[in-house]
């Protein structure tokens, strides 16, 4: 079972506010009628498509296409904008007290902090990813 339709109400869209949204991003031509198939299973999009529904939701083609139930990928983009916007808002928040000599050193030095941390967490996503088709191709061919 695809995740199509589950993403596109998770993400509170209408059919019509999610067509109109995806045919403006990648520019495509997509019909109501064709996205209701596509959500229904009777009709399936071509790889190019695929990829750019799974982009459009900040999910792996697996998970779109019920493949897997992960979705560790999508949570960790989800905790690192949350990390980034609250980086920000402390950020502003202590420009506005800070002398700006040492403000600027330690936005560098926060900066720096959350490059670092964000490269830690790209290389576990990708880990996580890895591991996870792996447990899903094991458990295809045990099935077999």
């Amino acid at each position: 079972m695809t995740k199509f339709r589950d993403l596109r109400v998770q993400h509170g869209y209408s059919q019509e506010d999610f067509k109109k949204m995806y045919n403006e991003r990648y520019n495509r031509n997509y019909t109501s009628a064709a996205i209701s198939m596509i959500e229904r299973g009777k009709r399936m999009p071509e790889l190019g498509a695929l990829v750019d529904f799974a982009d459009f939701y900040d999910v792996s083609l697996d998970y779109l296409l019920g493949r897997t139930t992960a979705h560790e990928e999508n949570l960790i983009s989800v905790q690192l904008k949350s990390i980034v916007e609250t980086l920000e808002i402390r950020e502003d928040a202590e420009t506005a007290d800070t002398p700006a000599a040492e403000n600027e050193a330690e936005c560098r030095e926060t900066k720096e902090m959350l490059r670092c941390l964000l490269k830690q967490s790209v290389v576990l996503a990708k880990r996580m990813e890895k591991m996870e088709q792996e447990n899903t191709c094991a458990n295809a061919r045990n099935m077999v």
